[in-house]
């Protein structure tokens, strides 16, 4: 394993050596009020749906608000630079073309391209901030501590329930357990979105017990890892679990199998989740398209409906307000539920995009995944910081295949810590070794 920075300030000086290295003006490392603003918009990124608006606009667009302020502020040389980043370069123009395809379809409305364009903002603003491992810790620490309280959440309201189902028979008895057992919780957010937190928060706990010299401090982050990882089945969500299970192989893989620790550790949770989740939240892991009382599951017939109308939108889309307002209910996206008529989203964001503006909306979006791949810093598995920044960078990859909500605000967290680090971290888009010993980045 190679030897990272002992402390903080060691760990800031090695990226300001390699900044000046290039010719990179060094930035001021980020401060403890830079610190705080990353991390409380990590810890309360969950509760968005949940605490009240004002004037409409939700807890954690305020805080992203207050973020941009700041950064502005106090940060314009900074924003200068990250804000041309060729992640951001490409969001520009998907938004641009997106527009105008909009502008060009019937009952027009931006409201999604506006949230896209809200949360690319967020990423730049949180980027500029985020200059040095400190910075990085506080983003990191924050997924830990969200996921914290979202698994207690979870256990106290859903797992004596969903245990005492014992084993049910199929995914639709299952899922009449889920409907049971979150259906009257107190949190207003999405299930899946809550199971997502979680695993987010175990994939960073679980890295910084994989990486580590520390006996006491990987203990902890194990336990948290296990706790976190658990809590993020108790909902039942299939998504989740991919998200879970290739994460946490994508993590492993680019750590690297040399050390005999690394299996004992994944043998260890692996038989730690097998024994604690309950037998129901196994029984709704199946996919089907067969039809159960005259209806489809919901993401099977999503799907299935999506496919059938291919030609239909694949050109240049239908509009976001025309899918949302009217195509969508002609064309079989809308179920009743309770006497309202509701268009579904599509369950993925790329399919969600082709619908709304065709395939040229699509291939920009992934322009703007190929330069997210690109920022990724080779050789990410030597240091703790950002193979937990890979972990978080894959889950986020395989939540656009699970949500149609590309615009959520959990892709400005992981781009701007993404961008953040690949500009100010690791410049030269390598990890180096730094001089020192074990890293602990908040001490």
């Amino acid at each position: 394993m190679i030897d990272r920075s002992a402390t903080l300030g060691q760990g800031s000086q090695a990226t300001v050596a390699q900044s000046a290295v290039q010719g990179i003006v060094p930035q001021p490392r980020t401060r403890l009020v830079e610190q705080a603003l990353i991390f409380v918009a990590m810890v309360t990124l969950p509760l968005e749906n949940h605490l009240p608006t004002v004037a409409g606009m939700s807890a954690s667009f305020l805080i992203f608000t207050a973020l941009g302020a700041y950064v502005i502020m106090n940060r314009p040389r900074a924003l200068g630079r990250v804000w041309q980043h060729p992640v951001f370069i490409a969001a520009y123009v998907f938004i641009g073309v997106s527009a105008l395809l909009e502008f060009s379809s019937p009952l027009s409305s931006y409201s999604e391209v506006f949230r896209f364009g809200s949360m690319i903002g967020g990423a730049v603003f949180l980027s500029a901030i985020c200059r040095d491992r400190s910075g990085l810790a506080a983003g990191l620490y924050g997924y830990i501590v969200a996921a914290l309280w979202v698994s207690v959440f979870l256990f106290l309201t859903s797992y004596g329930v969903v245990k005492g189902m014992g084993q049910v028979g199929d995914f639709h008895e299952a899922s009449k357990v889920r409907a049971e057992a979150f259906g009257d919780m107190g949190l207003q957010a999405n299930i899946n979105a809550l199971a997502f937190s979680c695993t987010q928060g175990a994939v960073v706990a679980f890295t910084l017990a994989l990486v580590g010299n520390v006996k006491s401090r990987r203990i902890l982050f194990f336990g948290i890892a296990t706790f976190c990882l658990v809590a993020s089945f108790l909902p039942m969500s299939r998504g989740a679990a991919v998200i879970t299970i290739v994460s946490f192989a994508v993590v492993l893989y680019a750590h690297g199998f040399r050390h005999g620790n690394v299996l004992i550790l994944a043998s260890i949770l692996g038989v730690s989740i097998y024994m604690v989740v309950p037998d129901a939240v196994w029984s709704r892991m199946a996919y089907s398209t067969e039809t159960r009382s005259g209806k489809m599951e919901g993401r099977a017939w999503i799907y299935t409906t999506a496919l059938n109308r291919l030609p239909e939108y694949v050109v240049a889309g239908v509009g976001a307000g025309n899918y949302y307002k009217k195509w969508g209910v002609e064309k079989g996206f809308a179920r009743e539920h309770g006497g309202v008529v509701t268009v579904a989203g599509s369950h993925n964001s790329l399919l969600q995009i082709t619908i709304f503006w065709g395939v040229l909306s699509l291939l920009l979006y992934l322009w703007i995944v190929w330069c997210v791949y690109r920022s990724i810093p080779l050789r990410c598995g030597r240091d703790e910081l950002s193979l937990a920044l890979l972990g978080i960078i894959v889950s986020l990859s395989l939540w656009m295949c699970e949500s149609h909500g590309f615009y959520d605000k959990w892709f400005a967290c992981g781009l701007g810590l993404l961008v953040g680090a690949r500009q100010w971290i690791w410049p030269r888009g390598v990890v180096l070794a730094v001089e020192g010993g074990e890293v602990s980045p908040l001490s």
